[in-house]
């Protein structure tokens, strides 16, 4: 999921030429430092959520061990999660973006 949203976002700064004259490799090196940072951002705000709800070591156990039932524990756990996830990645578009 991280790396399709790095690349979308790289997609759309390459049609607005705000990438011109990187490299392939250039942009495959953004791409992982993108998906890792939006990663880190949804984690950060997704555990900042389930804390009061006293979910928060659920969710990091899940990450590290059975990360593909994720997003149905997300969708269970917190109300509105597709409105929720979809603002957390426009707040992660803005702040590694500075959009």
């Amino acid at each position: 999921m991280f790396q399709d949203i790095a690349q979308e976002w790289i997609d759309e700064l390459t049609a607005a030429g705000r990438l011109e004259g990187q490299a392939e490799e250039d942009r495959r090196v953004l791409r992982r430092d993108y998906a890792r940072r939006i990663e880190d951002f949804f984690v950060a705000e997704v555990a900042r959520q389930l804390e009061p709800m006293g979910k928060t070591a659920d969710f990091e156990r899940m990450l590290v061990w059975d990360t593909q039932y994720v997003h149905k524990f997300l969708n269970q756990t917190i109300p509105g999660y597709p409105s929720f996830k979809a603002e957390i990645m426009d707040r992660a578009r803005r702040a590694i973006l500075g959009e």
